[in-house]
């Protein structure tokens, strides 16, 4: 009886053998995934897109990266090796989109074989809307308040606007920015300062350094003092004549900080009519002079005029 050829005995029951190899493949592949470490990163996700149309809804800035593979290989690789990215650019009208989450790497994670790379959250669903730009002015945020005895009068700030961008509903929504806190506690004469932008609505993203300078006013607080039945004094009247009648009084307010007015004594003569020109008997209407000390402000003075009559002296 011919022996059977080589042939013959490796293609004798081929399909059991084909299944005992895909098996023992498999369990190689089994044996040797199972084998394999794991590290975890956590990276930036870079946004690439077009210019004109930018996410809408919020996203994660950084990306669970895991990488499978053997020891030796994984652990020389750094964080700065893989990166995650999602490319918006073919997208060109606002609305609902669906993108993949892409890995790059680089680096010492390079030719590494085997790797399984996987990366959490697979994709992302963001609406889209146009990009608007536009200037906004800047106001500062004054917390607490200067020492006793002293007040903000007034600020300014350089530059006094800038430029933002962000997508169309969100942009539309904001009017101004704030500064960070400037701090105004136990402030008792003016000071400078520079300060950043408070952090602004997601999305938007803000031209230029992001910082500020301002000049600060504080200076004394004022009040007002009330003065009442204040006399009239005529000035520079001529011995010849004399007043008709009794002299009218006035009333005044005048402006300055507390410790002045508190302290302050009316002078006598605060209120004056000049008589120079009364060179007749007569009734005669003659403005009314405030000479109160520089460091007040008069507020309101009565009467501003007032109507005397005028007689000569008897001999």
């Amino acid at each position: 009886m011919k022996a059977p050829s080589l042939a013959e005995r490796l293609l004798e029951d081929w399909p059991a053998k084909i299944v005992c190899l895909v098996l023992a493949f498999l369990l190689f592949l089994f044996y040797r995934m199972s084998t394999l470490d794991q590290r975890y990163f956590s990276v930036p996700l870079t946004v690439d897109t077009n210019g004109e149309f930018i996410p809408a809804s919020t996203y994660p800035s950084m990306v669970k990266i895991k990488l499978r593979g053997e020891a030796d290989s994984l652990y020389p690789i750094q964080e700065n090796d893989i990166s995650a990215s999602i490319d918006l650019t073919r997208f060109a009208a606002e609305g609902e989109v669906r993108v993949p989450v892409r890995t790059h790497l680089s680096g010492s994670a390079l030719g590494i074989d085997p790797l399984e790379v996987d990366v959490e959250p697979a994709e992302l669903i963001l609406r889209l809307e146009h990009r608007v730009a536009k200037k906004v002015p800047v106001t500062p945020d004054f917390k607490g308040f200067p020492e006793t005895g002293f007040e903000l009068t007034g600020y300014s700030i350089q530059p006094s606007e800038v430029e933002l961008s962000g997508p169309r509903s969100v942009m539309a929504k904001i009017a101004a920015v704030t500064t960070e806190g400037v701090d105004l506690s136990g402030r008792s004469s003016n000071f400078t300062g520079t300060s950043r932008i408070a952090d602004m609505a997601p999305l938007v993203s803000l031209s230029g350094s992001g910082r500020v300078d301002y000049s600060v006013a504080i200076e004394p607080t004022t009040y007002v003092r009330a003065f009442s039945s204040v006399p009239i004094v005529l000035e520079s009247l001529s011995q010849d004549f004399e007043s008709a009648g009794d002299l009218p009084e006035g009333s005044l307010r005048l402006r300055g900080t507390n410790s002045d007015l508190s302290s302050f004594a009316l002078p006598f003569d605060v209120l004056k009519v000049d008589c120079s020109n009364v060179t007749a008997a007569g009734v005669y209407s003659l403005p009314v002079t405030v000479s109160a000390p520089g460091r007040f402000e008069v507020v309101e003075s009565v009467p501003s005029e007032v109507q005397l009559t005028f007689r000569r002296k008897a001999p």
